[in-house]
């Protein structure tokens, strides 16, 4: 018999020589000793004296996709990010360069860059708004035109303000050490605040009129022979150097801000998309900034064709798949959104199968986008089932690494507690918004600047949460929470946060006004007015909502516990008058803003016995619920109900007795309705509405009616006595009125 000899060959292991090195801006990089570098399947290495180190894989291959876990080194961070989200086992040993860069320098640089664009942004924004106006002084441009006009400008400034944070990260990351002394100058110029000066020193240098011209010499080349190769290849390594310096003039034209930059970034980026739309890497580029300034036609266009050209690559394709999910999203096209998530989900998991570590975090956000998306539809159970298996992949990465993924982590738990806060599940909701809150202070605790906005945005939905299930002394303390965030963040950054401390302030006003502290509620209402007004003066169209809702607010606060009428009515009015434009814009949105304002001013007119223009009011608020009764009748039955009912006590008090019992009638039947779906919630309301009938047929000596009414409106009222003895005097004032009618 003969053995079979069983031969182990091992298997050769992947190492990838490293170098750390200090960015030491204009200077050359030097080497930096005592460098934590924490990478995937290779566990950590310090740098030696001499900066190097040497990965050691256990089971990935040449060519595979490096995952940088963690660079820690005590005052610095990572300079060459983008290199590194790029970085591949080399197949040629070829070192691979991590670049560090000392924090305070970085965080004086960005401080230095967000100063100077946006004063930068600030002025551009007015030389454009006083251009506007002076044609439409001088009859250049029609009214209608100037304010579509300023509308456009003043959306593409706030979108811009959004963006800067990114633009500037951008920007501070060019590295001055590999760029020529003509461009370090002009980069200068923009950390002294010269942005306008930079970017008139790039417009000198034409660095797109030497691409393009390139550009033209390479298709010159290319009809040419083959003894012309040597020269195509300069022009193409011209190219690629010139497309390096045109994105640092990009870079600056971003940071110096304005409508015509913003113009001459979108020409740029465009001309190279067209250029070249095999270069799928340009066609995004242009695709993406298109995306973010709201252009979504050209959006649409060049990410389809991303989508087209790149059918040979499986990750490629399903990335596009999801950009356009998210910009049909944008659209609330939500058919077209659901058709694209849902492809790039099966090709997510495909891949995930392959590689699980690498496309888990990939399965998860496309995930998370799909529970947003449904949850946009109201399909809560599809959101819920989406958002659990982001929330299952991205806990398993936490796992695995927990700095990494913990934001992610934070970011399921607080889209499940909105989903089970909007399906009334408090308690799921609330075990949630305290999972993602731990999560978020452990990440703000190690930076606090970077993660503010995350533990804010816990602190308000928890505050908010706590509001709605009447817990007013947790609400209190995680508004104050939110209140202090964003003072802190608008301080910084006013422009950018001055709409997030407006609705922090307006919340802990109607906080307090529901603990009865009137004069706090009065403080943060006119604190929040304030700054929505400064918002309203600078984009009207964008903020006339929320204006609108803090003058309703002050409305309802100066007449209903001040009994200051005058104040009342002047906020009633100015709120009225913005959900009077904002309705004839948009009909199906505001319609029930605008009767709810009229109905608060229906009520102060009859508290102040103003009956004729109470009346008004009442019935105009009656029309436009009765409107939206007729589309939504189990959303708006209960609105038109309590306005039937305050009409008929409004005839009632007036004598006009046949009209008090028509819409006394009209009420009881849809509080009926109401109640025999929600005993608990419409008792109170069905009994008074019985009550004040009881009183009417009294008076009209409608006797069997009377009874019939009376003995209804008792029964109730005994009902919510068991529940509440504040009810006890009606009770008895309902009895008193049954011996009367016996005797």
């Amino acid at each position: 018999m003969t053995a079979l000899a069983i031969v182990l060959t091992a298997m050769a292991q992947a190492t990838q020589p490293c170098i750390v090195k200090q960015y030491n801006q204009k200077q050359a990089k030097t080497p930096l000793a005592g460098v934590q570098v924490e990478v995937r399947d290779a566990g950590t290495v310090a740098s030696a004296s001499d900066g190097t180190l040497t990965l050691k894989f256990a089971t990935l291959k040449p060519g595979d996709k490096v995952t940088m876990r963690r660079v820690t080194k005590t005052g610095y961070e990572i300079f060459n990010k983008t290199a590194i989200d790029q970085w591949n086992i080399s197949r040629n040993q070829q070192r691979f360069e991590i670049v560090l860069v000392q924090s305070a320098y970085f965080t004086q640089l960005k401080s230095k860059l967000t100063q100077s664009s946006t004063d930068n942004y600030k002025k551009k924004y007015e030389q454009e708004k006083a251009e506007k106006e002076r044609l439409l002084k001088t009859g250049k441009l029609k009214e209608a035109e100037y304010r579509q006009q300023l509308n456009d400008l003043e959306d593409q400034y706030d979108n811009a303000l959004k963006n800067l944070d990114n633009y500037i990260d951008q920007f501070a990351r060019i590295d001055l050490s590999e760029v020529s002394e003509e461009e370090q100058r002009i980069l200068e110029m923009v950390e002294q605040g010269k942005i306008d000066e930079a970017v008139k020193a790039y417009e000198e240098l034409d660095i797109s009129g030497m691409l393009r011209q390139a550009r033209e010499n390479v298709k010159a080349i290319d009809e040419g022979i083959e003894k012309l190769e040597d020269k195509r290849n300069q022009e193409l390594q011209a190219i690629a150097d010139l497309k390096e310096r045109q994105k640092r003039e990009i870079a600056t034209l971003k940071l110096a801000g304005g409508k015509d930059n913003y113009d001459k970034v979108a020409r740029m980026m465009k001309e190279n998309a067209l250029a070249d739309t095999t270069d799928i890497n340009a066609v995004w580029e242009y695709a993406s900034f298109a995306h973010y300034q709201k252009d979504f036609k050209e959006a649409e266009r060049f990410y389809l064709i991303c989508f087209n050209g790149s059918k040979g690559d499986l990750y490629q394709k399903t990335t596009f798949q999801n950009d356009l999910g998210i910009l049909y999203s944008d659209l609330h096209d939500y058919a077209k959104a659901e058709k694209y998530y849902l492809k790039a989900q099966e090709n997510y998991i495909l891949l995930f199968s392959q590689y699980p570590e690498i496309y888990r975090s990939k399965l998860a956000t496309i995930q998370n986008n799909l529970g947003n998306l449904y949850l946009n539809l109201h399909n809560q159970n599809k959101a819920e089932e989406f958002y659990i298996k982001a929330l299952e992949n991205f806990s398993i990465l936490s796992v695995q690494n927990p700095d990494a993924y913990r934001a992610d982590l934070a970011t399921s738990q607080n889209n499940l507690g909105v989903l089970y806060e909007n399906l009334h599940d408090y308690t799921k909701a609330e075990a949630y918004y305290l999972m993602a809150l731990e999560n978020s202070t452990q990440l703000f605790n190690q930076n606090p600047e970077a993660f503010r906005i995350d533990i804010t945005k816990s602190y308000n939905n928890l505050a908010l949460l706590y509001y709605n299930l009447h817990d007013y002394a947790k609400a209190e303390k995680f508004r104050l929470k939110t209140l202090e965030n964003y003072t802190y963040l608008f301080n910084h950054n006013p422009n950018a946060y001055r709409a997030d401390l407006a609705t922090a302030q307006h919340n802990l006003g109607l906080l307090y006004e529901s603990l009865q502290n009137y004069d706090k509620a009065e403080k943060y209402y006119l604190m929040a007015l304030e700054n929505k007004n400064q918002l309203f003066a600078h984009s009207p169209d964008a903020f006339r909502e929320s204006l609108a809702n803090t003058q309703n607010s002050l409305g309802t606060l100066y007449g209903k516990y001040y009994h200051d009428n005058t104040k009342s009515e002047e906020y009633y009015l100015k709120a009225l008058e913005n959900y009077t434009l904002l309705y004839t814009q948009n009909p199906h949105v505001y319609r029930s803003e605008l009767a709810m304002t009229q109905n608060n001013l229906a009520v102060l007119y009859k508290n102040s016995n103003n009956y004729p223009k109470a009346e008004e009011y009442y019935l105009k608020a009656l029309e436009n619920f009765t409107q939206l009764f007729s589309k939504e009748p189990e959303t708006y039955r209960v609105n038109l109900a309590n306005t039937q009912n305050s009409l008929g006590a409004l005839f009632y008090t007036s004598n006009n007795n046949a009209k008090a019992e028509e819409y006394y009638l009209k009420a009881l039947e849809n509080f009926t309705l109401l109640y025999s779906n929600d005993p608990d919630t419409y008792l109170l309301n069905l009994t008074m509405t019985q009550s004040n009938l009881t009183l009417l047929y009294g008076i009209l000596e409608k006797w069997e009616k009377y009874d019939e009414m009376l003995d209804q409106a008792l029964k109730n009222c005994e009902l919510l006595y068991k529940k509440d003895p504040r009810y006890k005097s009606k009770v008895e004032d309902l009895r008193k009125r049954k011996e009367l009618r016996k005797k």
